[in-house]
């Protein structure tokens, strides 16, 4: 009876050490989490050109952007930025906004930006998202790159169908404010429809 009870311990002694070394150890949640998306600028604005005494007018357009940010608890900051081509025309508003020049641009985005997870469970999650950082026009006439002040907010929501992935739609609300004295009466204001990936690593 005692060699029985004494196999039987040894038995369950061996299948424990094959059973621990298929489980393993817990992997950690990812910290660090690279984002891409495509969505869209709608109604981007107009921006006046005190130099020419001109608008430059822009277009809703596609765009797409790259993000990196690092997860602090609920907290997540990093950088991101965005590019979208658009159309544009440069009116003169002492002529009845007569169109005086149109083409392609293009609008990029350079944020410092952050997510604060605010709701959710399981899988699925919401968060309001800031930022600061400068929005670059470029149009072929110039000849160069046009830097803004821009300021943006927006809210989104997240599915996280593995511990390494997550989809999310976001909207955004830019405010930029073009170079000039006394920005506070020629800012413009448009917003954001984005959807992509973030991979976790």
């Amino acid at each position: 009876m005692k060699a029985a009870v004494l196999l039987s311990a040894a038995a369950l002694a061996l299948s424990a050490v094959p059973a621990e070394a298929q489980f393993g150890q817990p992997q950690k949640a990812p910290k660090t989490w690279a984002s891409a998306w495509v969505g869209g600028l709608l109604s981007p604005g107009r921006v006046y050109d005190p130099a020419s005494s001109s608008v430059w007018a822009f277009g809703s357009s596609f765009s797409g952007g790259l993000g990196l940010h690092r997860e602090f608890g609920a907290l997540t900051l990093g950088v991101e930025g965005s590019i979208a081509p658009a159309r544009y025309e440069l009116r003169d508003p002492n002529a009845n906004n007569a169109v005086i020049e149109d083409g392609s641009g293009k609008l990029v985005t350079t944020m410092l930006s952050g997510r604060l997870r605010t709701g959710g469970g399981g899988p699925f999650g919401m968060y309001l998202t800031g930022g600061a950082g400068a929005l670059f026009y470029r149009v072929p006439s110039l000849n160069r790159w046009d830097p803004d002040l821009a300021l943006m907010t927006g809210a989104g929501i997240e599915y996280r169908p593995s511990a390494k992935q997550t989809l999310f739609l976001e909207w955004g609300r830019y405010w930029t404010f073009h170079q000039r004295e006394g920005v506070e009466d020629n800012s413009a204001r448009m917003s954001q429809l984005r959807g992509g990936v973030r991979i976790g690593f």
